[in-house]
């Protein structure tokens, strides 16, 4: 059975987009949510405090344009064992149902990857940043998980699903494959949704110089998930 979407790590976030467009195809993507997060990241440093999410919106703002958006608080249901997937399903879902489910299951394969994989590192670094400086309160403060789930099944549009929330947990190897129950998370599981499309007219201006900025970045931030037929696809 092939696999009917690729699937790479792009930083923090988890990029699925159609096998038969190549990876190529998605370079405007992969590039422009690239630098959206370097920006988000190098806020989030100056300043703890500071929402991620909106820095990393701000600048695709610029190129792509939202068409929906939403947002939810999500609990954890007590006595019961949840997962990122779940949720990242749920969200999709909730726009179409068929995303929801195209995503559940690719997702599903992926949290069957090692989590050796050099992707898997990559993702796990960003999932969930540790500190030089690691804090020496007791109890040890929770720390912050932010992962970002995008299906492109266009080199102009995508849906994305962010989730961001609080653990003592550490992030396992693979951490799609991580379970939780009430207790792990702190408070509830902030999840932003949006389906956007690229503007050729605004993007055409910047393609060249968001390419060059990425462009040393892009080795040590985006790396292929490496899918067998029994780990990927639909």
């Amino acid at each position: 059975m092939s696999c009917d979407y690729s699937v790479s790590v792009v930083g923090g976030a988890i990029v699925i987009v159609p096998e038969s467009d190549g990876q190529a195809a998605h370079d405007d993507l992969v590039n422009s949510v690239l630098l959206a997060q370097l920006v988000a990241n190098k806020k989030a440093e100056k300043d703890p405090k500071a929402d991620w999410y909106n820095a990393y919106v701000e600048v695709l703002d610029d190129f792509w344009l939202r068409q929906t958006k939403a947002r939810e608080e999500r609990l954890i249901t007590e006595n019961s064992v949840e997962s990122a997937i779940e949720w990242v399903a749920a969200a999709m879902s909730k726009g179409a149902p068929d995303e929801g489910l195209a995503t559940a299951a690719t997702l599903a394969r992926v949290a069957s990857v090692s989590g050796s994989e050099p992707a898997m590192n990559l993702l796990r670094s960003h999932v969930q940043k540790t500190s030089l400086d690691e804090s020496t309160e007791i109890p040890v403060p929770p720390k912050v998980v932010r992962l970002l789930v995008i299906l492109a099944r266009t080199p102009t549009s995508f849906t994305s699903v962010y989730l961001e929330f609080k653990t003592h947990l550490e992030i396992s190897p693979n951490p799609l494959a991580q379970l939780y129950q009430a207790e792990d998370v702190q408070g509830a599981v902030s999840m932003r949704y949006a389906r956007v499309y690229l503007s050729e007219t605004l993007y055409g201006r910047a393609r060249n110089s968001i390419a060059l900025k990425v462009r040393e970045k892009l080795d040590a931030h985006v790396a292929m998930l490496s899918l067998s037929d029994g780990s990927s696809g639909i």
